[in-house]
């Protein structure tokens, strides 16, 4: 199946491109930024599954450094020292999001 626009899909489904060096800059910066503060915001829930030995504050922890912190990693490293297409990367980063997703709604309900 030939689509009429399928250069367009592949530059849509890039993961990385060839930018000036301020564009490569805020992407590294975005990065460092999520991956800081999801961190921090599941550092502070452990803090929380510690003091109250708390199960659910865990699962909140470790929801939201998989939905942050990891697929920042993964994102920047597997594109950039890696040779995985840019779709496998993206496989990958959405994997660690659901994961957390995941982990947060049972944090939150318990159960499904």
């Amino acid at each position: 199946m030939n689509l009429p626009h399928a250069p367009a899909l592949q530059l849509a489904l890039q993961v990385t491109e060839t930018g000036s060096t301020t564009q490569v800059a805020l992407v590294l910066a975005s990065f460092v930024v999520s991956a800081v503060l999801g961190l921090f915001i599941a550092r502070k829930a452990y803090q929380g599954y510690r003091r109250n030995d708390s199960t659910p504050m865990l699962l909140l922890a470790v929801g939201i450094v998989l939905l942050t912190a990891v697929p920042a990693v993964f994102s920047f490293g597997l594109s950039t020292f890696t040779t995985l297409p840019g779709s496998a990367v993206v496989l990958v980063t959405n994997l660690s999001e659901i994961a957390g997703l995941v982990a947060i709604a049972y944090s939150l309900y318990g159960r499904f």
